[in-house]
């Protein structure tokens, strides 16, 4: 939390935030730190596909305050991925999940009801 910004610092500190993820924490790990050491593997990894073969929109969301992600904020990647639409989101960092979750979402939703 010590690299966080303080947008991110609000969310994270908030005290129901903190008890749910905590929580989610407590799940996730519930069996081992397999599924994670995996997680991390196989994102910070060689991937084992050509992303300029993806045929597919993809949505990039990334706080631009987010100094841990990415350094560019996805751009490169986005450049990589036909049809990928990087969405920057001002005043947030790695948080942006948890504050955009509801535009997150509706973009997925409406990915997924197009023809």
């Amino acid at each position: 939390m010590d690299a966080s910004p303080k947008p991110d610092l609000r969310v994270y500190q908030d005290p129901a935030f903190a008890a749910a993820y905590r929580r989610a924490l407590d799940e996730a790990f519930a069996q081992g730190p397999d599924g994670y050491a995996r997680d991390t593997t196989l994102a910070m990894g060689r991937w084992s596909f050509d992303l300029g073969q993806i045929n597919v929109p993809v949505d990039l969301w990334y706080g631009e305050l987010d100094t841990s992600h990415s350094p560019d904020n996805g751009a490169t990647l986005a450049s990589r991925i036909p049809h990928a639409r990087r969405h920057v989101v001002e005043g947030i960092g790695g948080a942006v999940l948890w504050t955009e979750a509801a535009r997150i979402l509706q973009s997925l939703s409406n990915a997924t009801s197009r023809p």
